[in-house]
């Protein structure tokens, strides 16, 4: 993983990146500009049922629930937990279940190989150190799974 060169500077980024996330209304962006995102992803991935998912930058959910609608054990991660409520009112509206957790793109607490599928919509893009967070998406995905 490559790290930043100035820790604090990086830290300092992304709290900076986490309150312009939450000042803006990304939900409403989700649910009208790129509503078809999510599941269009979630099939190309080929979730299944049972499958664990991590859905990396989840923001509200757009990809990670239809995961979980497809019976998948879903994770919702983000940078900006913020964004959270807004996605477990949809979940709860369709009936989704799934854990939402607070993690950066960048050092993503999870285990290596956790997870079948590593999906990002259109939040991963915005990591400010694209190598990095491509790394650990990669880190976190087993072996013969899929990262999309």
């Amino acid at each position: 993983m490559t790290a930043p060169n100035d820790p604090d500077a990086d830290r300092t980024l992304k709290a900076r990146h986490r309150a312009m996330w939450a000042l803006g209304d990304y939900p409403a962006v989700a649910a009208e500009v790129i509503p078809a995102l999510g599941p269009v992803l979630v099939d190309a991935c080929g979730v299944k049922p049972g499958a664990q998912v991590l859905d990396v930058a989840a923001g509200s959910g757009n990809a990670a629930i239809p995961a979980a609608l497809a019976g998948a054990d879903v994770i919702a991660g983000d940078l900006t937990p913020e964004l959270f409520d807004a996605g477990r009112r949809t979940a709860a509206e369709q009936g989704a279940q799934l854990r939402w957790e607070q993690a950066d793109a960048e050092a993503l607490p999870y285990a290596d190989g956790a997870f079948d599928v590593v999906m990002s919509c259109v939040g991963v893009m915005f990591a400010p150190h694209h190598q990095a967070a491509a790394d650990e998406l990669v880190r976190v995905c087993r072996r013969a799974a899929r990262s999309a």
